[in-house]
C-alpha cells in the first residue's frame, strides 16, 4: 500500500478545471517530483494532497484513511508536513520559536497546565527545546538559534522551513519549490541538504520544483503536468528523453538536460 495516495482528483474553480484525474501513488521513502511548465497546476495539485484545498471529485489517502474534507492541521497530524513557495515563517519570533512553535501541534499539555505552567508544561517545552536545538544543529542553524528569522539571509531562511516542517516529526515532506530564488551555490547546498534528510530521517519526500538539474539529480520518480492534465510519468532518464516532456518545456527542437 502506498503512504499518500491521490485517485483521480480534480479541482474546479469557477467551472474551470484547474487540475484534472491527477493520480498518485506515493511509497515510503521514496523521492517523487511533480514538475511541469508555469501556470501547469502543481501547487493546485500540492494543495489538495496537504488539506488546503478539497478535491472536487476523487479521493486523496494518507496510511489508507481518507483524508477528503479534513482540515490542513488535521494532515500534519497524520503526518504530512510541508513548506511553500514564497517563505512562511514567523519573521519576529527568534530561529529556535520558529521550531517549538511547530512542535506545538504535538503538545500533551491543556491550557490550564500553559496558564498555571505546571509541571507537565515545563517537562514539554523542555523537551521541545532540546529536539528544536538538535534540528537546529542538524541544519547548520545552530549558531543563530536567537536570531530574528526574518534577519536570515534569504537561503538559511528556506532552511529554516524545511526544518519547521521536519519539527513536526512528518512522514511525508513536501517541498513547494524550495530552490526558487536561490543562486547556484545556494542550490547545490540545498540537494546536499535533501541528500542528507533522507539518509538520516525516516521521511518520502513530495517536490516540486523548475529547477530541473536539480530534480533530474535527486528524483526517484518524476511526474509531469501541463494545463492540469499528467503527460508523462517515470523515472529520470525516461522523463529527459520523452518528446511530450521536452515540447511542454523547451519546444520540439531542445532538449532537457
Amino acid at each position: 500500500m502506498a503512504l499518500l495516495e491521490a485517485e483521480n482528483i480534480s479541482i474546479e474553480f469557477g467551472g474551470l478545471k484547474a487540475v484534472q484525474d491527477f493520480n498518485l501513488h506515493l511509497n515510503e521513502q521514496e523521492l517523487y517530483a511533480i514538475i511541469g511548465p508555469n501556470g501547469a497546476g502543481k501547487t493546485t495539485a500540492f494543495n489538495m494532497l496537504t488539506g488546503i484545498y478539497t478535491p472536487t471529485s476523487g479521493i486523496v489517502r494518507m496510511d489508507g484513511e481518507v483524508m477528503n474534507g479534513k482540515k490542513a492541521y488535521q494532515f500534519t497530524r497524520k503526518g504530512i508536513a510541508r513548506t511553500f513557495q514564497n517563505i512562511r515563517l514567523f519573521g519576529a519570533a527568534s530561529v529556535l520559536e520558529n521550531l517549538t512553535i511547530a512542535m506545538e501541534a504535538d503538545a500533551h499539555y491543556t491550557l490550564a497546565d500553559t496558564l498555571l505552567r505546571t509541571p507537565r508544561f515545563r517537562r514539554q517545552e523542555e523537551e521541545f527545546v532540546e529536539r528544536a536545538k538538535e534540528l537546529l544543529a542538524f541544519f547548520e542553524l545552530d549558531k543563530k538559534a536567537d536570531f530574528m528569522a526574518k534577519n536570515l539571509p534569504y537561503g538559511e531562511q528556506r532552511r529554516l522551513e524545511i526544518a519547521r516542517a521536519m519539527a513536526t516529526h512528518p512522514k511525508v515532506l513536501c517541498l513547494d519549490e524550495p530552490a526558487a530564488g536561490m543562486n547556484p551555490s545556494e542550490v547545490d547546498d540545498l540537494v546536499g541538504m535533501i541528500q542528507k534528510i533522507r539518509q538520516a530521517h525516516d521521511v518520502t519526500i513530495l517536490l516540486i520544483e523548475h529547477h530541473m538539474s536539480m530534480v533530474m539529480a535527486i528524483a526517484d520518480r518524476i511526474k509531469v503536468i501541463e494545463f492540469g492534465i499528467t503527460i508523462a510519468e517515470g523515472k529520470p532518464d525516461e522523463i529527459k528523453n520523452d518528446p511530450k516532456v521536452i515540447e511542454a518545456y523547451l519546444g520540439k527542437e531542445e532538449e532537457i538536460c
